[in-house]
């Protein structure tokens, strides 16, 4: 088994996020065979606890755990863990690696994605102009530490500077993120004129 090492570092966690964390030598985590093994893990509302997720059907797995179990830890601002691998993860049979999709209230909106950013925040705009404002971009691609069909998003704000490169046939765009330096955000194939 390779070991990848955490380059997250500490990473805070708040109920509702689902995170990829290799699971420590907890008496539970040992008796389920899981030491050392990287889950997905929900974190629940009930203060301190989260749900483990199966690898391959993204169902809840066994119990909901005290998160002390499972590689975290709490400080003055909350749980967090050095162990985390992957944030913003969500397990869905819908997606396509690499591209941008709508979410609204938190949950991909069916048929709509695009390899281009700017499509896509055509869309969230018109999503907001019926007055629902928690139309979001994210860009999705498969989780590294889980199986094809978990995949992590990162939101892309409306906002964010495209920057774009010309030629005589095509327009290529880009835009930086934290943790996407030059994420490529769509090709368009000029018309000649």
């Amino acid at each position: 088994m390779v070991m990848v090492r955490n380059q997250l570092g500490k990473v805070h966690v708040k109920p509702g996020d689902v995170v990829a964390v290799r699971l420590g030598a907890s008496e539970c985590m040992m008796s389920m065979g899981l030491t050392g093994k990287v889950m997905a893990v929900r974190i629940l509302e009930e203060p301190g606890f989260g749900q483990l997720r199966d690898r391959d059907t993204g169902r809840d797995y066994s119990m909901p755990n005290p998160l002390g179990w499972m590689s975290f830890f709490q400080d003055a601002d909350g749980w967090y863990s050095d162990e985390i691998r992957e944030t913003g993860l969500s397990y869905s049979v819908t997606h396509t690696s690499g591209r941008f999709y709508v979410y609204v209230g938190g949950k991909q909106m069916y048929g709509v994605q695009s390899l281009r950013f700017e499509e896509m925040c055509d869309a969230a705009r018109e999503v907001h102009s019926q007055g629902i404002s928690s139309a979001e971009v994210r860009f999705v691609e498969n989780s590294r530490f889980l199986s094809i069909w978990w995949s992590r998003s990162t939101v892309v704000p409306l906002d964010t500077e495209v920057r774009e490169e010309v030629t005589r046939s095509v327009r290529d765009t880009w835009v930086d993120l934290p943790e996407y330096f030059n994420l490529f955000a769509g090709r368009q194939h000029l018309k000649e004129v």
